[in-house]
């Protein structure tokens, strides 16, 4: 009897954890179960899974001791993050899965504060002579700034909330005082790239797939394709490798007339992970293959180049008892 691998996707209202549920729906190799988790009850997510539990914020003492109960009781094998506010978290308590056999894909603590931090990702790439734009504190801007700047909150999980591009010294010490913990840097012109790299368990990159964000809103690509850049390619090898990333990561850069400049790392999945699918990369099969036992050798550049993604409005319908209704295909599409 073919074993029944159960995964477990947190944040079921984010478009992220939907992007691993299709990966992993739409892989033909395992017998997959899924588990997805919450704060709220009426999210999309919920209802493309086997199962659904409500849960704490992550900010909550007993986040983590009732995630574990869930896995414990639904005898998870792997659990996959896909919101930026628990990453810290999970990363400290990965031991506490383990105990459980249950296999948290998350980078060392050391790691999700690096990029979680951008003052610290900055200084990362500068310590790794890594290509990304001037960076500065509000106590520390220099007497001299060139405008225009980019101004956004240090820490993570705002995606474009509260980033702004800022053109003169006024609109600077307006924005600043209404920032909690800014950091600016020199706004880039270009074309704005992110790297998906995926790393195995012991922090070897296996693959890279550059995209171009072609048009993003809120900070999501909504029209973007998959490009055959070796420069990107080796350089998200790179960087993931050189910061030692776990499992999925995201690297945002901006490629001009003087070359890539890279500004951030997510160390989670993106929501934009349909077009790496569609591209022919299911790493989300991948790791639940690994979580099997199996080893990869690198497939460093094995995705389609030029496929491109627009993405539309979609609906899941319930009644008031809870159950899904059918959800309307536009324009009859199949």
């Amino acid at each position: 009897m073919t074993r029944v691998l159960t995964v477990l996707i947190t944040g079921a209202g984010a478009v992220t954890c939907q992007s691993v549920i299709k990966g992993l729906r739409g892989q033909p190799e395992l017998n997959v179960r899924l588990i997805t988790v919450d704060m709220q009850t009426n999210v999309a997510g919920r209802f493309f899974s086997d199962a659904f539990y409500q849960v704490p914020a992550a900010r909550d003492e007993v986040f983590i001791p009732t995630l574990l109960n869930i896995c414990e009781q639904e005898a998870v094998d792997l659990l996959i993050p896909s919101t930026d506010y628990e990453l810290a978290k999970l990363a400290l308590h990965k031991p506490d899965f383990e105990k459980i056999r249950c296999t948290v894909v998350i980078s060392p603590p050391e790691v999700i504060e690096k990029c979680n931090d951008k003052w610290k990702t900055f200084q990362f790439f500068k310590q790794n002579k890594i290509p990304t734009p001037k960076t500065y504190l509000p106590n520390k801007l220099p007497a001299e700034l060139i405008f225009p700047l980019f101004i956004k909150p240090r820490r993570m999980g705002h995606g474009s909330k509260d980033a702004h591009r800022v053109d003169d010294k006024a609109e600077l010490t307006y924005l600043l005082k209404r920032i909690e913990e800014p950091i600016m840097q020199q706004a880039l012109e270009g074309i704005e790239f992110t790297i998906d790299v995926l790393c195995d368990f012991d922090g070897r990159a296996l693959n890279a797939v550059p995209r171009e964000r072609i048009d993003t809103r809120s900070g999501v690509s909504y029209k973007g394709r998959t490009v055959r850049d070796e420069e990107l390619i080796f350089s998200g090898v790179n960087i993931a490798e050189k910061l030692g990333i776990i499992g999925p990561c995201n690297i945002q850069c901006f490629k001009n007339d003087l070359g890539l400049f890279f500004f951030e790392i997510n160390p989670r999945y993106s929501g934009t992970l349909p077009l790496t699918l569609a591209a022919g990369f299911n790493s989300p099969a991948v790791l639940a293959q690994m979580r099997l036992g199996r080893r990869f050798k690198p497939f460093i550049g094995e995705f389609e180049e030029g496929v491109y993604m627009m993405r539309y409005w979609q609906e899941v319908f319930v009644d008031q008892s809870g159950m899904i209704k059918n959800s309307f295909t536009a324009m009859g599409l199949k």
